[in-house]
Order: C-alpha cells, then sequence, then structure tokens
C-alpha cells in the first residue's frame, strides 16, 4: 500500500460506474483497497460491481475535480 507523505494518501483508483456517480453525500464508506491501493467510490465503496479506473495517484482535492467530471458525464450533480 502506498504511504502517507505530507500531502496526505494518494487515491489510485477512482469507480466510474455511472449509476455511482450521483451518491455522494451518503452516510457510507467512499474508501477501500483495490489491487494493495486506495480506491474511492462515490456512492458506496464495500458495494458490489464497481468500474475502477486507475487515477495515477491523485490527492483528495485532486479526487474532487475528477468527480465533478465524473458527474457530468453521468448526467447528475450529486445530489442523488
Amino acid at each position: 500500500m502506498e504511504s502517507m507523505g505530507t500531502a496526505g494518501a494518494r487515491i489510485a483508483f477512482l469507480c466510474a460506474k455511472p449509476a455511482h456517480a450521483g451518491k455522494n453525500g451518503a452516510a457510507t464508506d467512499h474508501l477501500t483497497i483495490h489491487e494493495g491501493v486506495w480506491a474511492y467510490c462515490p456512492s458506496d465503496a464495500h458495494a458490489p460491481s464497481h468500474d475502477w479506473e486507475p487515477t495515477g495517484g491523485v490527492s483528495l482535492a485532486e479526487l474532487e475535480l475528477r468527480l465533478r467530471t465524473l458527474r457530468e458525464r453521468a448526467g447528475t450533480n450529486g445530489s442523488a
């Protein structure tokens, strides 16, 4: 697993499944381990059937920018 530096942990995978894009804000776990590194799902990291896409290792701030793009592609504003 990647170590935490001064910028914090890096997220190596993001779930890009359109059905999961608009679920942010739910009281659930968003982070999990996938292939030995951190992965993030805007819906529920423990739900089945993810579409994990590599991020190249991004910070949580950078992840927010990617989530906006993901939500735009899925046609949701993140409030579902």
